[in-house]
């Protein structure tokens, strides 16, 4: 693999205010340089994530920055500030992370948090001599060695150009597995008469879930956006996140973070994957809509993938109107495992010479 050169990366959105964002990405990470940059792997959402090599072990691992907004970059009153809004977001990501980790083991382990004089303010050359520390995410890496896993995405992308098709036990093992790690980030934890409430992931996609195996494992990862139930979500993925009022192009459903979120998400994740693209905005509003016959056409949608009635209707109470869509993931696995019988049935029907249906 060629040495890495160090440079500034663009992200490929701007931050709430308009202003671009970018980060400055160093030849290691840590204060003693324990970790070497091999190459950047994504750039997608509030951070950028690069493969490196740990001197100590000589294993690979990730590792996770914070974008910049030029704003910041270009006056040093605001540093402060825009660490401090770093600093609160990997708290919270951290937390997330680890209660995935003690109930699921399924979420990629954390293996140090490195603190280092920023490298973004170093190259942009305007703060003092002095410089503010920057922390970095390291993280276990899950995958070939030399380079990424799969993501849920890639996959879907690469499934469109053979059109090959999920079939409905692929889908429903999809749906179970992120079922599973939303149900333990989701459990409020209680540690003697103390207790603590359960997590938001908050950025549920595509882009988000790893594909191991096979057999297929789908690992869901990055946990920067996640908040504590209750909690106002800063930062989603618009095009998975339930909409807003009609004529807005923010998100709805933020001011008080709810298990529902994450279950709208988990359905408009599978919906991509069932129908190998995006539902349009359209598609998604009908759906969302608390008026059955403005549903409609969006539910005949779904239909016309030809899954079975009850994973179709079960991807429909997801993406529905807040006070339709179910409850807790818990009852969502119920869907799913009478979704799973029914495909069962209709398998052993087929063996018999009988009818699917």
């Amino acid at each position: 693999m060629s040495e890495f050169v160090p440079r500034w990366e663009h992200a490929d959105t701007t931050d709430e205010k308009g202003s671009p964002r970018r980060a400055w990405i160093p030849a290691d990470f840590g204060a003693d340089g324990r970790f070497v940059t091999r190459r950047l792997l994504a750039k997608a959402g509030q951070g950028y994530i690069v493969l490196a090599e740990d001197r100590w072990s000589g294993g690979e691992v990730v590792i996770k920055g914070m974008w910049w907004s030029e704003t910041a970059l270009d006056d040093p009153r605001l540093v402060q500030n825009a660490l401090s809004v770093q600093q609160t977001q990997r708290r919270q990501g951290l937390r997330a992370v680890r209660q995935a980790t003690q109930l699921t083991q399924q979420c990629p382990v954390v293996i140090s948090v490195e603190s280092q004089p920023s490298p973004s303010l170093t190259a942009a050359g305007r703060h003092p001599d002095s410089l503010p520390p920057e922390s970095f995410l390291v993280q276990q890496f899950i995958g070939q060695r030399g380079g990424a896993s799969r993501t849920l995405q890639h996959e879907i992308e690469a499934r469109a150009l053979e059109q090959r098709r999920f079939t409905e036990g692929e889908l429903l093992d999809l749906a179970e597995q992120l079922c599973n790690t939303l149900a333990a980030l989701h459990t409020e934890r209680h540690n003697g008469k103390t207790s603590s409430k359960g997590w938001i992931h908050a950025d549920l996609k595509p882009e988000n879930i790893l594909v191991l195996g096979p057999p297929a494992r789908y690992v869901l990862i990055d946990y920067d956006a996640a908040v504590q139930v209750g909690d106002y979500i800063s930062t989603t993925t618009q095009a998975y996140a339930p909409p807003g009022p009609e004529g807005s192009d923010e998100p709805g459903e933020r001011g008080e973070a709810n298990v529902r979120f994450d279950i709208y998400m988990l359905g408009a994740t599978l919906a991509h994957a069932a129908a190998l693209k995006r539902l349009d905005p359209q598609q998604y509003r009908q759906l969302y809509a608390e008026d059955l016959e403005a549903s409609a056409p969006g539910r005949r949608y779904l239909t016309s993938l030809n899954y079975g009635p009850v994973l179709t209707n079960a991807l429909a109470t997801c993406l529905s109107a807040r006070k339709f869509r179910l409850a807790s993931v818990d009852r969502v696995r119920i869907d799913l495992a009478r979704a799973r019988s029914a495909t069962v049935l209709q398998s052993a029907l087929r063996t018999l010479g009988g009818s699917p249906r």
